[in-house]
């Protein structure tokens, strides 16, 4: 007797998930339909989301109008975006960045060249890009810097160069805000 229930348990179960699956071409071709936006359609919506910075860090404002203000984007499509920009940096290049992050800085040991960024981290955190720049004005490293991991706002023109034989790209003569 158990087993004939067992069965019959089974027979319906299945049953019950081959009705759900009759879902036709014609409603799955709807559905793409509603749901296909553009790029501008998601950045918008994104902007229109919550836009804390992560871990509750607070971000020294900095007044700059930028072409892509990522400032005003929520993390997941601020981490998106950069990692879109250092990927395939020739669709931005010459736009003006304004961006959030944290200082960190980076030294070539065969040139000993100093290289500061912007380090965004994704939502969780787990994953970082960081945006290299270069500062408008006369500045000396450390004295006139923001410590390591400090919030940092920058603003400036994207540009790429070439350095042994490699494309690099960069936010050029940025405006900085950091809390000293």
């Amino acid at each position: 007797m158990k087993r004939i229930v067992s069965v019959c348990m089974a027979i319906c179960l299945f049953a019950a998930v081959l009705a759900g699956c009759g879902t036709t071409k014609e409603t799955l071709n709807k559905a793409n339909q509603t749901s296909k936006k553009t790029i501008n359609d998601i950045l918008k919506e994104s902007q229109e989301k919550d836009t804390t910075p992560a871990k509750g860090i607070s971000y020294p404002d900095l007044d700059y109008s930028a072409d892509v203000d990522l400032t005003k984007l929520n993390s997941n499509m601020v981490y998106s975006t950069v990692y879109a920009m250092v990927t395939d940096p020739k669709n931005y290049e010459g736009k003006t960045v304004k961006a959030n992050g944290t200082f960190d800085v980076f030294i070539n040991p065969d040139t000993e060249i100093l290289y500061y960024s912007c380090v965004i981290a994704d939502a969780t955190a787990c994953c970082q890009q960081g945006i290299e720049f270069t500062w408008e004005g006369e500045h000396s490293y450390p004295e006139d810097y923001p410590k390591i991991a400090a919030p940092i706002t920058i603003g400036g023109k994207f540009i790429t160069y070439e350095e042994d034989g490699k494309t690099y790209c960069r936010i050029d003569n940025a405006q900085i805000a950091f809390d000293k």
